[in-house]
């Protein structure tokens, strides 16, 4: 059971990272909400996403995790439209 404790621990310094990337990537999206506002632009791009995936795929293909990062892109910009959407709605 040691070897699952340390795996967990893995894990937990993982999330950590993921955790301080997130913040940082919700900072710029907030940062590109407002450029978007004071520009009229709309929130959703759906031309920058899929550029945003396709890149980000290449380089992990033929990875076994590449259909899971996709959805984990796909989900984190979800999450980034939906805050964005909040800081438009605001603003008004």
């Amino acid at each position: 059971m040691q070897e699952i404790a340390q795996l967990r621990q893995s894990i937990d310094e993982i999330d950590k990272e993921l955790q301080r990337l997130f913040i940082a990537r919700m900072e710029t999206v907030r940062s590109i909400a407002d450029v978007k506002i004071a520009h009229d632009l709309s929130v959703y791009d759906r031309e920058r996403e899929l550029q945003v995936i396709a890149a980000n795929l290449s380089r992990i293909a033929g990875s076994p995790y590449a259909d899971y990062y996709k959805t984990f892109l796909e989900t984190v910009m979800l999450l980034s439209k939906e805050y964005q959407k909040s800081i438009v709605r605001s603003a008004l």
